[in-house]
C-alpha cells in the first residue's frame, strides 16, 4: 500500500477543502503547537478505524460551522487515494446541518471505497476494500503518535499478535493442545490400567502418590514462580519508567533550575526597579531637579524680605529711642535749670503735700508758707506735678503693656536661615540633582528592560517545562521530580527478586526431574494384561509428539525474534549513521511479551539511552517489522508518525530526515523539528537552511494569521507545500 493523496474537508482546522500530496519516500510536514500536526493524524486514525460508524459533531470545522446560515448543509470528509495492486480510494464523510450557534445535529454517514481499472471506477464498501488491503493487524504498526506510541513491544499480547500475523505459530498452538489433552488422556488411562493390575497396582499405586505429591509441590511452586516473575515484571516496569524518562528527569530538573534562577534574578533586579518615587521627591529633594531658577529667586526674595524686616526694625527702635530721649531730656533740663538736682519726683509723698499746704507750713525747712505766698504756691505746684506724673507713670504702664513687637513671628528669619542653609554645598547637591536623577533613571529603565527579559525567558522556561510535561503526559511532574531517588532501592528489591526467582525455577526443575524419573518408573512397569502395554506404548509416543510439538513452537518464536532482531540492527545502523548506536536486543519476558533493548557490542545493557537513540532504536524495529511484512505476506503499508522527535535535543535533524528519505519506506512524519523562534515577533519559521538541505518532500502547515486566541472559529490550517 502507498499513499498518494489525501484530502480532508471541514475536519475541524482543516476548513473547506485540503489536499496532500505524498512522495514514495519521506514526507516532511512541519508545524507548530496547535497548528493541526495532531488534526490531521487524528483524520487518519478516523478514516482507518472500522469498528464504528463514526460521524461525531467535535470532528466539524468550527469555523466552517460559523459562516454557514441556519439550516444550511456541508459535510466533512476524509478521502485517501493509494496504490495497493491498483489505484484505489476509500473515503469516510457525513454530512451536517446547522441548526443553531451551537447545534449542527450530523446523519447521513458513509465510508466507500474505489477501485479503478483503466477508465472505471468500481465501487464497493470502503471497510472491505480498506481491509483487503489494509488489514486492522498491520495498521496497528503503521500510525503513532508521539513518541511513547513508539515502543509496539509495550504491551502483554504485542509479541503473540506479531508472531501469529508473521509465523505459522497458530498451527502449532492447535498441535499443541490437541498433543496435550491426548497425552492428559492416555496418561490417566494407563495408570488407571495399571492400578488394577494385582501384581503391580501396590508400585503403581505408591508411584501415582508420590506423582501426585511432586505435582503438588510443582503446581505450587509454579504459581510462586508465577508471583515472582510479576514482581520482577513490576520492578522492571517501575525500573523502565525510571530508566526511560531519566532524560525527562534532567530536562526537568534542568528547566527547574533555570526557572529559579530567572526568578531569583527578576527578585534581584526588581529591588532597583520598585522605586519610591515620593521618597525620592522628597526625600533626595527630587522635587528640586527641574528648579534651579526658582532656588534663585526664593533666595533673592528671603534677602529682600530680611533686609525689608531690618529696615522697618530699625525705624521702630529710632521710634521708641525719641520717645525715652524726650523723657530722659525732660529730666536732664530741670536738672540743668537751676543747677541744682530735684528732689525726686515722690518726696515729699502725697499726704505730706497735702498736709503742708493744709497748714501753710514748709515742714521741709520749717518755714511758714501762707497762703497766697510763692512757698505756699511752689508746694501746690509740686502736688501738681506728683499727681501728673503719676497720671503719666500709669498711661506709660498701659502703652508699655500693650505694646507688641514689630515682628510677633520668626518667619523672615526662617526662610532667611533656610535660604542659608541651602547656599553653599547644598546649593552645589541642588545644581548636580539633573546628572544624579538622569543616571539613576537610566539605571532602573536598564535594570526594567533586563527584568522584561528575564520575564520573557521565564516564561519560555515554563513552557519548556509545560511541553515536557505534556509529551510526558503519563509521568506527573511530582514522579520526574522524585526521579531516580527511588532507583537505588528499586535495583536491589528486583534483584533480590530475580534471585529468589531463580532459587524458585532451581526448586522447579528438581521437581520436575523427580517428576520425570517417577514417570520414568512408571513406564518400567511392565503390565501383565496385554492391551494395558500397548495403551502405555500410546502414551509414550503421545508424550514424546508432545515435547517434540513444544519445542518447535519454542523455536518458531526464537527464529522470529532473532530476524526481526536483525532487520532491526540493519535499520538502527542506517538511521544512525556515522555515529554511535549500539545493538538492538529483543528478549522475551517472563509473561510472554518482549523487551526492546540497547547494547553496546561488549553485551553491556545501555540502561538510559539518549532520546535520539531511544527514538531510533523504536524506529528500527518498526522498519524491520515492516521489512518482514513485504517479506512474509508480500504486502507493504507507510509508517506514519506524530512527532517522534521531540527529545532529539542537538540531534541534526536534516541529517536524520535524509537518511529516512534514502531508506525504501513511505514515511509521513509530522513534526515542530526545523522552526526557529523570534523572540522579538515571538513567532516561529522555518529554518530555510536546512529545509534546503533536506531530500524530501515538505510541507508546512500553520494558522491562518488573524485569528482570535479565545475564539475556535477563528482557527484554520494553512498549507504550503515548501518542496
Amino acid at each position: 500500500m502507498k499513499l498518494n493523496k489525501i484530502i480532508i474537508k471541514n475536519f475541524r482546522s482543516y476548513y473547506g477543502e485540503n489536499v496532500f500530496e505524498f512522495s514514495p519516500g519521506l514526507t516532511l510536514v512541519i508545524g507548530d503547537n496547535g497548528d493541526g500536526k495532531t488534526t490531521f493524524f487524528e483524520a487518519l486514525e478516523w478514516l482507518f478505524d472500522t469498528s464504528v460508524e463514526s460521524k461525531p459533531e467535535a470532528h466539524i470545522s468550527a469555523m466552517r460551522k460559523a459562516e454557514m446560515s441556519i439550516h444550511e448543509t456541508d459535510e466533512v470528509s476524509v478521502s485517501l487515494l493509494f496504490e495497493h495492486n491498483g489505484e484505489k480510494e476509500i473515503c469516510k464523510k457525513f454530512t451536517f446541518e446547522k441548526i443553531s450557534d451551537k447545534s449542527a445535529p450530523t446523519r447521513d454517514f458513509s465510508f466507500y471505497g474505489y477501485i479503478v481499472t483503466g477508465t472505471e471506477r468500481s465501487k464497493m464498501p470502503g471497510k472491505n476494500l480498506l481491509e483487503s488491503c489494509f488489514d486492522s493487524v498491520l495498521r496497528r504498526y503503521c500510525l503513532f503518535k508521539g513518541e511513547s506510541d513508539l515502543n509496539v513491544f509495550d504491551n502483554s499480547t504485542a509479541l503473540k499478535t506479531l508472531v501469529d500475523t508473521f509465523s505459522g505459530i497458530k498451527q502449532f498452538d492447535e498441535l499443541v493442545d490437541v498433543a496435550s489433552h491426548c497425552e492428559q488422556e492416555s496418561d490417566k488411562l494407563v495408570r488407571q490400567e495399571l492400578k488394577k493390575d494385582k501384581k503391580q497396582g501396590e508400585k503403581t499405586s505408591e508411584l501415582d502418590r508420590k506423582l501426585n505429591s511432586v505435582e503438588t509441590k510443582i503446581r505450587d511452586t509454579e504459581d510462586d514462580i508465577k508471583r515472582r516473575e510479576q514482581a520482577v515484571l513490576d520492578f522492571e516496569s517501575q525500573l523502565r519508567i525510571l530508566e526511560d524518562n531519566q532524560e525527562a528527569c534532567e530536562q526537568l530538573n534542568d528547566i527547574k533550575q533555570r526557572i529559579n534562577s530567572k526568578k531569583n534574578l527578576i527578585n534581584q533586579k526588581q529591588v532597583h526597579v520598585d522605586v519610591n518615587y515620593n521618597a525620592l521627591l522628597l526625600d533626595d529633594m527630587w522635587v528640586l531637579r527641574c528648579f534651579p531658577s526658582i532656588l534663585a529667586e526664593y533666595q533673592k526674595k528671603a534677602s529682600a524680605f530680611s533686609q525689608e524686616k531690618r529696615r522697618l526694625q530699625k525705624e521702630e527702635d529710632q521710634r521708641r529711642s525719641k520717645e525715652q530721649g524726650k523723657q530722659e531730656a525732660y529730666a536732664e533740663l530741670q536738672h540743668l535749670a537751676n543747677g541744682i538736682a530735684p528732689l525726686p519726683w515722690n518726696l515729699p509723698d502725697k499726704g505730706t503735700m497735702e498736709e503742708m499746704i493744709k497748714d501753710e507750713v514748709c515742714k521741709v525747712c520749717g518755714r511758714p508758707a501762707p497762703k497766697g505766698s510763692e512757698a505756699y504756691e511752689y508746694m501746690v505746684q509740686r502736688l501738681r506735678n506728683y499727681l501728673d506724673h503719676i497720671s503719666q507713670e500709669a498711661k506709660r504702664r498701659k502703652q508699655e503693656e500693650e505694646y507688641k513687637p514689630l515682628f510677633i513671628n520668626e518667619y523672615i528669619n526662617e526662610l532667611h536661615t533656610k535660604s542659608v542653609q541651602v547656599s553653599g554645598d547644598i546649593e552645589e547637591e541642588i545644581s548636580k540633582l539633573k546628572n544624579v536623577i538622569i543616571d539613576r533613571l537610566a539605571f532602573i529603565r536598564s535594570r526594567s528592560e533586563e527584568v522584561e527579559q528575564l520575564k520573557k525567558d521565564l516564561q519560555e522556561a515554563e513552557d519548556d517545562k509545560t511541553h515536557l510535561l505534556i509529551q510526558y503526559s503519563n509521568l506527573s511532574e511530582d514522579m520526574l521530580e522524585k526521579g531516580f531517588k527511588d532507583y537505588k532501592g528499586l535495583s536491589e528489591s528486583s534483584k533480590r527478586a530475580e534471585v529468589e526467582l531463580e532459587g524458585l525455577k532451581g526448586k522447579l526443575a528438581k521437581y520436575e526431574e523427580e517428576k520425570a524419573e517417577i514417570k520414568n518408573e512408571q513406564a518400567q512397569i511392565v503390565p501383565t494384561n496385554g492391551i494395558v502395554k500397548v495403551y502405555q506404548r500410546v502414551h509414550i509416543v503421545l508424550d514424546k509428539i508432545l515435547r517434540a510439538v513444544e519445542h518447535a513452537k519454542e523455536n518458531n518464536v526464537t527464529e522470529f525474534l532473532e530476524m526481526l532482531q536483525n532487520e532491526a540492527n540493519k535499520y538502527l545502523q542506517l538511521l544512525n549513521d556515522g555515529d554511535f548506536h549500539g545493538i538492538v536486543k529483543i528478549k522475551r519476558t517472563a509473561d510472554g511479551s518482549a523487551r526492546v533493548s540497547l547494547y553496546s557490542s561488549d553485551d553491556t545493557l545501555i540502561s538510559n539511552p539518549g532520546g535520539a537513540q531511544r527514538t531510533t532504536m523504536y524506529m528500527s524495529v518498526l522498519f524491520a517489522i515492516s521489512n518482514i511484512t513485504t517479506l512474509k505476506r508480500e504486502e507493504d503499508y507507510p509508517l506514519i508518525f506524530d512527532a517522534p522527535t521531540s527529545s532529539f535535543g542537538e540531534f541534526k535533524e536534516d541529517v536524520f530526515y535524509n537518511i529516512i528519505d534514502q531508506i525504501d519506506k513511505q514515511c509521513v512524519i509530522f513534526t515542530k523539528d526545523l522552526l526557529l523562534y523570534n523572540r522579538d515577533t515571538k513567532e516561529r519559521h522555518l529554518d530555510e537552511e536546512k529545509i534546503e538541505q533536506l531530500s524530501c518532500s515538505v510541507y508546512r502547515i500553520q494558522k491562518a494569521p488573524g485569528y482570535d486566541v479565545n475564539d475556535l472559529s477563528t482557527i484554520r490550517t494553512v498549507i504550503t507545500k515548501k518542496k
